[in-house]
């Protein structure tokens, strides 16, 4: 952390405008999450599945026989796919006999069909005060001196479901894709607290104070605190440190 540390503020004074005021170490929280959820395998529809399909929105058929009969297959063969699309909510049992819901209209019009797969598991990592996620940090005590602008925010599964699609590696191709469909369940599992380190500037050509506050855990610079912090201090730190000039 000291060799970070040096290094940082050599790089803030290569600027000889520039006055490193104060700097300060510090913690962010960020919090885990372990996330159930299940995808779903797309397909492209193959001919017989989209017969069937055609079948069920042009005509009355109750019984898998007389599709069989219809299509020279095997009637085992047809009742499995039936059995599929029920479960897929694709068609459903009416009076006059299987029906299309909005979703087989959908799937026969996109030639595109879902199947069910089974639940996995994941964690992710979240800041709060971002509103982000993160990759994957460690379980770690708070030390001395916390984030002073702490946020807290209410997850849900809608949000959780939005972090897994964007990080979905999904395959390239179009045959064959595995979207995250549903968030089924979450829970926190443990905080961890990302070390940052602050630095309160002040360029006297500019006449200007900022902060810069170096991520540990991105290790980049970190804008949104370096924004969050600078909209509440900013001032203050301007009445202290011209007045006492003065």
């Amino acid at each position: 952390m000291k060799k970070t540390i040096e290094k940082l503020r050599a790089n803030l004074l290569e600027n000889p405008a520039v006055e490193i005021k104060e700097s300060a170490v510090w913690q962010l929280p960020v919090i885990t999450y372990a996330v159930t959820f299940k995808r779903v395998k797309r397909l492209k529809m193959d001919i017989l599945m989209k017969m069937l399909l055609l079948a069920f929105n042009q005509t009355d058929i109750r019984r898998a026989a007389n599709l069989a009969e219809m299509l020279l297959v095997e009637e085992l063969f047809i009742e499995d796919l039936i059995q599929k699309m029920l479960r897929s909510g694709s068609i459903r049992m009416e009076r006059e006999g299987y029906k299309l819901t909005e979703r087989g209209q959908a799937q026969l019009a996109e030639g595109i069909v879902e199947e069910e797969m089974d639940e996995e598991e994941t964690s992710l990592t979240y800041s709060p005060v971002h509103d982000e996620f993160w990759p994957a940090a460690e379980e770690q005590e708070a030390g001395e001196t916390i984030y002073r602008y702490p946020a807290e925010r209410e997850m849900t599964a809608e949000r959780l479901l939005q972090a897994l699609a964007e990080e979905d590696n999904e395959r390239a191709d179009e045959e064959f894709q595995t979207p995250v469909s549903e968030v089924t369940g979450f829970e926190e599992q443990f905080t961890s607290h990302v070390s940052c380190l602050e630095f309160r500037l002040y360029n006297k050509e500019q006449d200007v104070f900022y902060a810069r506050v170096w991520n540990t855990h991105l290790e980049h610079w970190d804008e949104a605190l370096e924004k969050q912090i600078e909209e509440q201090e900013r001032l203050e730190w301007r009445e202290r440190w011209l007045s006492a000039n003065e």
